[in-house]
């Protein structure tokens, strides 16, 4: 945990500021004070609550809550992110996850503070944090991927990893910039008190963005078709074992890639067969093993919401958030103001 970090976290009980004690193990010296800090204790100025750090990640969230399917989708992901080895990968900063939102809904980062609410593997935090005049804070809630978050960006001195709750964020009302949360919130027990949770953080005319998945109201009736087969194999795989499931889809991605992927590849060089291949599923693929990813979120996660184009932009004005726009792009991209204090005095 970078010491700078500290001056934005909160109590989760109180909101007041935190004290760090019984510093441990530290990477590198700032005075008489470790920079950044492995192992020790935070106490809340206020209500004396306490939070470990540990493994430079600060432990941010209480055990009990009332979404009983979140241990589970913090274990399922968090199987899922302690595969990925940020030392061996290579990422396209211009063309992952945020800035696809970016370019599909044509916004420009502010500088300042941005939270990355679900930051999983930590790409797109390591991404952000490369932003001149930007500090980025990625919140998650399994520990596999705050582990590989935090190796992919410890030596980043403007990024930071939390391990936390989206429904309780320990931050301050008004702190952020801007948020984002890519594919994270549509496989909440409740996605509306984590969108609510993440707009309390955001400073007022803040932007927040999100991905969600789409129902595939909009599509053709293949695709409607493979949802359903999709949703009814769900009721199984959702009940393995996570090491045996991520092995069944590295078995199942060339298949996938294959029988989808190579089709809509093939369709996109000829005019009459480019709007079929736009509809296929999996026509994302980049390779044989690109999609062990994506069909693993596909079929391990306990809650998976999908949304309309409609109720995409009715879950973010349900929030408050103004001025909603809503770009199509293997799902909805989603985005909403957070209103200024004179608009929000004025209803």
């Amino acid at each position: 945990m970078k010491l700078k970090l500290l001056k934005y976290l909160r109590c989760l009980d109180c909101l007041s500021t935190l004290d760090l004690e019984d510093m441990g193990a530290a990477t590198a010296d700032s005075g008489d004070r470790p920079e950044d800090v492995m192992e020790g204790r935070l106490v809340c100025t206020r209500c004396s609550a306490t939070y470990t750090v540990s493994g430079g990640v600060p432990r941010m969230y209480i055990s009990s809550s009332p979404d009983a399917t979140r241990p589970r989708t913090a274990a399922s992901f968090g199987y899922l992110w302690s595969q990925s080895a940020p030392s061996a990968e290579v990422y396209d900063p211009s063309s992952y996850h945020f800035q696809k939102m970016e370019r599909s809904l044509s916004f420009d980062i502010p500088s300042g503070l941005v939270l990355d609410a679900g930051c999983g593997d930590g790409v797109d935090l390591a991404n952000q944090a490369q932003r001149d005049g930007v500090e980025v804070i990625g919140v998650d809630m399994s520990e596999g991927g705050c582990q590989t978050s935090y190796a992919r960006t410890k030596g980043q001195a403007s990024a930071h990893v939390v391990q936390a709750d989206l429904c309780r964020l320990p931050f301050a009302a008004g702190t952020f910039d801007l948020a984002y949360s890519y594919g994270v919130l549509h496989h909440l027990g409740a996605p509306e008190l984590g969108l609510e949770e993440v707009t309390r953080v955001a400073k007022s005319g803040a932007p927040i963005v999100a991905y969600l998945y789409e129902d595939f109201s909009e599509r053709n009736a293949l695709l409607r078709w493979s949802l359903a087969i999709a949703n009814t194999a769900r009721a199984l795989t959702t009940r393995l074992p996570h090491w045996l499931l991520y092995n069944l889809c590295r078995l199942a991605s060339p298949v996938v890639f294959t029988a989808f992927t190579l089709p809509a590849m093939l369709g996109r060089r000829y005019a009459k067969l480019a709007s079929l291949s736009e509809n296929l599923p999996f026509r994302h693929g980049t390779g044989p093993f690109s999609l062990v990813g994506d069909l693993y979120d596909r079929f391990s996660a306990p809650v998976e919401y999908r949304y309309s184009r409609e109720s995409s932009a009715a879950f973010f004005a349900g929030a408050g958030l103004q001025q909603v726009r809503v770009a199509a792009e293997r799902g909805w991209m989603v985005m909403g103001i957070k209103p200024t204090r004179q608009t929000e005095d004025s209803r």
